[in-house]
């Protein structure tokens, strides 16, 4: 897809992608959360499809998100004949909300559960271009008011927040920024909230959400956001600037249902000014201890659920940037902590480490490579030339592509047969995914790396012809063009096109 076509679903999917379970609640509280390691299905139908003459098949996307291992699901499949499709996906929560989608009809929530299979019936409304619900079995914590509202607060949010006073924001000191984007906040949740109705619960939730947002989109990410707004570099702000955490009271249990309560730790993990260390080998309760001395001043307290979640997202840094399983000692030190009421954590890491495991038996080392010094019609030529003699998968992408992401989490399954006979695998980007991000990324993927200018970017997706991401090309080992498509197309059709293309 390209970017501002991703950004409007990612940030609809972004709000409206939260975390549920079924326990009663009281009243303008959300269920107590209940973590939970479980498989949740979907299946359902597209009540009116229709495929004309010619017509590609739609593809169906689920998208959910992860609490404990801050991990994201992006599924696709399709659309029998019929109209008929089925999907399953791990869950960290007993009941998670995810999104269904089809592209050109944008996306509904979805309610997950371990606990039953879910039957949805869809209806795709061609002179609006939406998708509706029809039907649906199991309990709805949130009201059809409560969801019908979600775009509405979303889409105002981003129009205001597209209103951002940049000349003012470069001549800010950090602590003048972080002032200014307090002020800020509120003023961008009482335009999202304009003109919405939502229930007390569904209120407070989405409240919550818009504020866990601007602490993660804008005060935890001063330093990249300054640099991409003013076009300049800045140094990291001080210990001192994350003064205002205190203001967002993080130990709110809540939070575990909002998807930018998970991102806003994995930022705090990153950031150097709090200086919490990675977890290695480290017992977990030494660990947190640690990291209180650094963070309890700052948030305000010192016990409860955070620190929890703050050791559970470290190790799944690991697991997730860096593709490294865990040690026996690692494994060891989470059984030790996390047991009794806390077990379901432990299963739910120990459950992302075997995907790891399995992962990290393919023989796939990371390559980074120097762009070519060439004439700009020659530059795809020339990154294949490199691999001459072996069938070459180009994959163009981005750090900020869940399509893109999730597609490679898909192809790692079939990567290590292919690779051993004599596959290549490049990945291409450019500047629209963050240096930093980037080389974080690459880690897990491994594979031959590029980065490319954004003019270069340009000017080699309109060579081949590429509007949008994720794309691909596969080569032959005579560096012939033997496919080229957009959207990832499923690991069987992929394998086969691969195969097909071997000597």
């Amino acid at each position: 897809m390209n970017y501002l076509s991703f950004i409007r679903v990612v940030v609809f999917i972004v709000f409206c992608s939260m975390i549920f379970s079924c326990s009663n609640t009281e009243k303008g509280q959300l269920p107590k959360p209940e973590i939970k390691a479980g498989i949740a299905k979907v299946s359902g139908k597209v009540i009116n499809f229709s495929l004309q003459e010619s017509e590609a098949i739609p593809v169906i996307n689920l998208y959910v998100f992860s609490p404990i291992t801050s991990d994201s699901h992006y599924i696709e499949t399709k659309i029998d004949k019929d109209g008929n499709f089925y999907f399953e996906v791990p869950i960290e929560c007993s009941t998670v909300l995810g999104t269904l989608s089809v592209r050109g009809y944008g996306a509904v929530l979805i309610e997950l559960s371990s606990r039953e299979e879910i039957k949805v019936e869809l209806k795709l409304d061609n002179s609006f271009s939406v998708i509706r619900i029809e039907n649906i079995t199991g309990q709805s914590v949130l009201s059809e008011e409560d969801k019908k509202y979600y775009p509405v607060a979303v889409g105002q949010y981003m129009e205001y927040h597209q209103q951002a006073n940049i000349p003012q924001i470069c001549k800010m000191t950090p602590e003048e920024y972080a002032h200014s984007e307090m002020e800020e906040m509120q003023k961008r949740i009482n335009c999202a909230m304009k003109d919405t109705k939502f229930t007390e619960t569904g209120r407070i939730f989405m409240l919550n959400e818009l504020q866990l947002n601007h602490l993660c989109g804008a005060l935890l990410s001063y330093k990249s956001r300054v640099e991409m707004l003013c076009d300049t570099t800045v140094q990291e702000p001080d210990i001192q600037y994350y003064s205002f955490l205190k203001s967002f009271n993080l130990n709110n249990p809540q939070y575990i249902y909002n998807f930018h309560f998970q991102k806003t730790i994995y930022a705090l993990l990153s950031i150097k000014a709090l200086n919490i260390p990675a977890i290695l080998d480290t017992p977990v309760e030494e660990w947190i201890n640690g990291v209180k001395t650094s963070l309890s001043a700052l948030l305000g307290f010192d016990s409860g659920q955070f620190y929890d979640l703050l050791a559970t997202n470290a190790y799944a840094k690991q697991l997730n940037d860096e593709g490294n399983p865990l040690s026996e000692k690692q494994i060891k030190n989470i059984k030790g902590y996390f047991k009794r009421k806390k077990e379901e954590m432990a299963k739910i890491l120990l459950r992302k480490n075997e995907e790891i495991i399995k992962l990290s038996e393919i023989n796939n080392p990371l390559v980074v490579n120097e762009t070519p010094l060439v004439e700009k019609e020659k530059l795809m030529d020339t990154i294949i030339s490199k691999y001459k003699g072996k069938v070459v998968v180009v994959d163009f992408w981005a750090t900020w592509c869940g399509p893109c992401l999730e597609a490679m989490k898909q192809l790692k399954l079939i990567k290590g047969e292919l690779i051993r006979k004599n596959v290549v695998f490049v990945y291409i980007t450019n500047t629209s995914s963050p240096l930093v991000v980037w080389e974080e990324k690459i880690k897990s993927i491994c594979g031959e790396h590029y980065y490319l200018k954004e003019d270069e970017w340009i000017d080699l997706l309109d060579s081949i012809g590429f509007n949008y991401i994720p794309s691909y090309l596969i080569v032959d080992a005579n560096g012939k063009i033997r496919q080229k498509f957009t959207n990832y197309p499923g690991n069987d059709a992929m394998q086969k096109m691969i195969e097909e293309s071997l000597p």
